[in-house]
C-alpha cells in the first residue's frame, strides 16, 4: 500500500512529464524522482547468500598442462611450410587514421566484446596510456551485467540478489527483442528482486547528482521501492505505453548508494546512464560479456537501440568478438562469413557515420594430459600414436581474423589482430612460457600483464597515446 501523500508525490511527476514530453516529442517516457543524498553515507554491504552446496568432484587422475615445446615447435613447423601456415603470418601494419581530429574535445569510445573485454583490463591499460588523471576519464553507460563472474564495470561496488537472471543479445530472444545499450539486460519477475549499487568514483568519492536508470516499460504498472544512501525508502510507480522508458534519480547532493526492490513486477533493466563532467577527455564506455558473439549485432533491430543513445554518440565503435565463434567444432568458416557480414551490418546501421574497428581475436592453444609429459629433460618417452592436433585453434583463429578483415574493409573500418600481435601462429605457447606468463593457464584468456601487453601493441600500431588528448580550441559539437 503506498501512503497518500506519497502516492499524490508519485502521480504528480507523472503528469507533469507526460505534459512536458508530448510538447517536446522526446522518444522515451522519463520518471523523475528527487532523492536526499546523504554526505559520509556508509559503504554498501550486501547480504550473504550462502551458494548451493556443491557435489564433491573425485580429484582428476591426469590435470591438462600446456604442451611439451618440442612437440608444438615440430606442429607449428609443419604448419608454417603450408599454404595455409603462410597466410597466417603475422602481417600487422600501423593504421593510425582512426583517431578523429579532437580539438579539445573528449574522445568518446563505445566497445562491444566477449569476455577478454569483460575483464578490462585491456581498455584499463589503453586508459592509462592515455596518461589522463581519473577525473579526465569516465563511462557513461554502465550495462546490465551487474555480478557477472568475470566482468568489472565503472562501479565501486554492487550486489545483486536471487531472482534475475541475464538476457544476453547473442543467446536469447529476448534480449535481442529488447536491447540495452550493451546488448545485455537483467530481468525478474519476482516480486522482493534487489540489487543494490554503490556508484561513487574509483577514489571513494561521491560524485553524481543523478543516476538514470534504463528500463523496460510494460503494459501494467511496475512498482519500485528507492533507498538513496541511508535514507528512507521511497516508492515510485512506473506506469505508460509499454516500451523503452527512464527513471532518473536527482539530488541536490551526490549519491553514494542506490538499493532498489520490486514490489510488483517483473522489472527488466538495461543498464544506468549518467551524465559525464565537462571536464572529461575519454569518455569509454565498455560493453563485454563473457561467452558472448557477434551474433548479438546481427539478432538485434538497430533501430531498437536509437531509443537510449543517439547515433553521433560515439566518435569511435569497436568489436572485439570472435573466441566464442571459434569453440564450434568444426568450424564453418562460410556460415561465420555471412553471420559477420550481417552483425556488422547492423551494427554500421546504429553507427552510420562514426569511425569503427574491428579487433580478430589472439591465438588460442590446446592442453594435454600431465601424464603425457616427460618425467624430466632426460626421460625416455615415445611419442603417443596419435598426437593431439595443437593448432586447431591456431587455424581456425586465423581464419576468422583473415574474415574480420575483409568484412571491416567492405565496412569501410579499420582492423586490428590480437594474433598478429602475439606474432601469428603458436603465440598462445609462447606467450604462456613467457615470464611473467601472458597467457593464462586455459591457453584462451590472457593474464593480466597479457592483456596489458597486448593494449601495449595496439596502442603503438594505431597511435593511441597522451597527444591525442591535448588541449586545443572546443568547438561546439553538432
Amino acid at each position: 500500500m503506498i501512503h497518500p501523500r506519497l502516492r499524490c508525490a508519485v502521480v504528480w511527476v507523472f503528469v507533469c512529464f507526460g505534459v512536458a514530453a508530448h510538447a517536446q516529442n522526446l522518444p522515451l517516457q522519463t520518471t523523475t524522482l528527487r532523492v536526499q543524498a546523504n554526505e559520509g553515507a556508509p559503504d554498501l554491504q550486501c547480504q550473504v547468500k550462502r551458494p548451493p552446496a556443491r557435489p564433491q568432484r573425485p580429484a582428476e587422475a591426469d590435470t591438462p598442462d600446456v604442451p611439451d615445446e618440442e612437440d608444438v615447435k615440430s606442429q607449428l613447423q609443419a604448419f608454417l611450410a603450408s599454404p595455409e601456415g603462410r597466410s597466417s603470418r603475422s602481417s600487422q601494419t600501423a593504421d593510425r587514421g582512426i583517431w578523429p581530429s579532437l580539438r579539445g574535445q573528449p574522445l568518446r569510445v563505445g566497445i562491444w566484446g566477449d569476455s577478454h573485454l569483460a575483464a578490462a583490463f585491456f581498455t584499463q591499460e589503453l586508459q592509462r596510456l592515455s596518461k589522463l588523471s581519473s577525473e579526465q576519464m569516465r563511462s557513461r553507460f554502465v550495462p546490465a551485467s551487474m555480478n557477472r563472474p568475470g566482468v568489472r564495470l565503472p562501479l565501486r561496488k554492487s550486489c545483486l540478489g536471487p531472482n534475475w537472471e541475464y538476457e544476453p543479445a547473442h543467446a536469447g530472444a529476448m534480449g535481442a527483442a529488447q536491447p540495452g545499450p550493451g546488448l545485455v539486460n537483467v530481468s525478474t519477475r519476482h516480486d522482493g528482486a534487489w540489487l543494490s549499487l554503490d556508484v561513487r568514483n574509483a577514489a571513494g568519492q561521491s560524485d553524481k547528482k543523478s543516476v538514470r536508470f534504463l528500463y523496460q516499460q510494460t503494459a501494467q504498472p511496475i512498482l519500485l521501492a528507492i533507498r538513496v544512501d541511508d535514507a528512507a525508502e521511497q516508492r515510485v510507480e512506473l506506469q505508460g505505453t509499454a516500451g523503452p522508458a527512464k527513471l532518473d534519480l536527482v539530488s541536490d547532493e551526490p549519491l553514494s548508494t542506490v538499493y532498489v526492490r520490486v514490489i510488483q513486477g517483473p522489472w527488466r533493466l538495461h543498464g544506468l546512464e549518467w551524465a559525464v563532467p565537462s571536464e572529461v577527455r575519454l569518455q569509454m564506455d565498455v560493453f563485454g560479456y563473457p561467452g558472448a558473439t557477434v551474433a548479438g549485432w546481427r539478432q538485434v533491430d538497430a533501430q531498437d537501440l536509437l531509443a537510449w543513445r543517439e547515433p553521433s554518440a560515439y566518435d569511435v565503435v569497436v568489436l572485439a568478438f570472435g573466441t566464442n565463434e571459434g569453440n564450434v567444432q568444426p568450424f564453418d568458416g562460410v556460415a561465420y562469413t555471412h553471420m559477420l557480414q550481417a552483425a556488422v551490418a547492423s551494427w554500421r546501421q546504429a553507427f552510420p557515420g562514426t569511425a569503427c574497428l574491428l579487433i580478430a581475436p589472439g591465438d588460442r592453444g590446446v592442453l594435454v594430459p600431465r601424464a603425457s609429459k616427460p618425467a624430466g629433460q632426460g626421460a625416455d618417452r615415445s611419442p603417443p600414436s596419435r598426437a593431439p592436433d595443437f593448432l586447431r585453434f591456431t587455424r581456425v583463429h586465423a581464419e576468422i581474423g583473415r574474415v574480420q578483415k575483409q568484412v571491416a574493409r567492405a565496412h569501410g573500418c579499420h582492423f586490428w589482430s590480437m594474433f598478429d600481435a602475439m606474432g601469428g601462429a603458436g603465440g598462445a605457447y609462447r606467450w604462456a612460457r613467457q615470464t611473467p606468463p601472458l597467457m593464462a593457464r586455459d591457453l584462451i584468456h590472457f593474464t593480466v600483464p597479457g592483456y596489458q601487453r597486448l593494449a601495449q601493441l595496439m596502442a603503438q600500431d594505431l597511435g593511441w597515446n597522451a597527444e591525442l588528448f591535448q588541449s586545443g580550441p572546443p568547438p561546439a559539437r553538432r
